[in-house]
C-alpha cells in the first residue's frame, strides 16, 4: 500500500450536534470504506468518527502483529471518546466493525443509541473457517505467515474495487483471530437491547447470506430489522447499492434515536 492509499485510508471525524455515530471498518480494510456513509450521516447532523484501528490502512507488516482484543481495544477508545462528549453514541459497523459494534454495545449498555449491522460475518464459509481454525493449532504460521489476498476488495463495480486502498497480502495469525470476535459477537447478540439493524448483500462472498439470517435470528430486542440487498456484495457502502444503504442507516437512527428533532434543534 503506498502513502497515497494510506492517507486515504486515514481516520474521518465529520464533526456534528449531541447525537454521535461511532463506524467501524472491516478487517484489512480502513475507514475509506465507510466514508460515503459517514458523510451522508454527517449531512443530516450527526458527529461521525470512523477510526482507522490499530494496524490498518498502513502495510500488512502493521497488521500482522495485532489480533482480535488489539481492535476491540482500538475500537473501545474511540466509542469512549465520544462518549465523553455526547450523550448517546450510536454504531455502525462493517463486517469485522460489525463484530466489534455487538461486543462494544454489549459492554456500554445505555450509552449506545441504536446499532447498525453491516455484512456481518458470524461465520464464514466452512472452508475458511476450518483453515483459520486450524491454523491456529498448527506452525502454518512460522512457514507461511503472509497468504496472498485472491480476488480484489468484495465488491461488485470492478471500477470500485480497483481504486479501493487495499492490502495485497495478509498476515494468517492476525486473520484467523477473528473466531475469537466471531465467539464473542455469538454470545452477546442474544443479550442485547438497544434497536439493531442488520444489513447484508445478497452476493457476499466474504460473509455469505446466511450469516445475516443467523445473526437476526439472535437478536432478542423488539426493535430489530433485516434488509437484504439483491445487488449488493460485501462491502455494501461502496456498492451499487450504496446510496440506499446508507439512506436506510439513516433512517433507522433518526428513528430509534430522535436524530431528525435533534438536528432540527442543533441547526435552529
Amino acid at each position: 500500500m503506498s502513502d497515497v492509499e494510506a492517507s486515504r485510508g486515514a481516520t474521518i471525524e465529520i464533526a456534528g450536534g449531541p447525537l454521535a455515530v461511532l463506524c467501524l471498518h472491516g478487517l484489512t480494510g480502513s475507514p475509506y470504506e465507510l466514508r460515503p456513509l459517514a458523510e451522508r450521516l454527517g449531512q443530516a447532523g450527526y458527529h461521525v468518527l470512523v477510526p482507522r484501528l490499530v494496524g490498518h490502512g498502513l502495510q500488512p507488516e502493521s497488521l500482522a502483529h495485532t489480533r482480535w482484543q488489539d481492535w476491540l481495544a482500538s475500537a473501545r477508545r474511540a466509542f469512549d471518546g465520544l462518549a465523553e462528549r455526547h450523550e448517546r453514541v450510536s454504531i455502525v459497523g462493517l463486517s469485522m466493525g460489525a463484530l466489534l459494534a455487538v461486543v462494544i454495545a454489549h459492554e456500554r449498555g445505555a450509552r449506545v443509541g441504536a446499532l447498525a449491522l453491516l455484512s456481518t460475518p458470524l461465520r464464514l464459509d466452512l472452508q475458511t473457517q476450518l483453515a483459520f481454525r486450524v491454523s491456529r493449532l498448527l506452525p502454518f504460521m512460522d512457514v507461511m505467515p503472509f497468504v496472498e489476498k485472491s480476488g480484489g476488495p468484495d465488491v461488485s463495480d470492478a471500477g470500485v474495487a480497483a481504486a479501493m486502498p487495499s492490502y495485497d497480502r495478509v498476515p494468517l495469525a492476525a486473520v484467523s483471530s477473528i473466531v475469537e470476535g466471531q465467539a464473542a459477537a455469538r454470545e452477546r447478540l442474544p443479550l442485547l437491547s438497544m434497536p439493531v439493524l442488520v444489513q447484508h448483500g445478497r452476493f457476499d462472498h466474504t460473509a455469505p447470506l446466511h450469516n445475516a439470517h443467523r445473526t437476526f435470528g439472535l437478536l432478542r430486542t423488539p426493535k430489530r430489522r433485516l434488509i437484504v440487498y439483491p445487488r449488493s456484495w460485501h462491502i455494501l457502502p461502496l456498492d451499487v447499492e450504496g446510496e440506499t444503504v446508507a439512506a436506510d442507516v439513516l433512517d433507522f437512527l433518526n428513528r430509534t434515536t430522535g436524530g431528525l428533532s435533534r438536528a432540527s434543534e442543533a441547526t435552529a
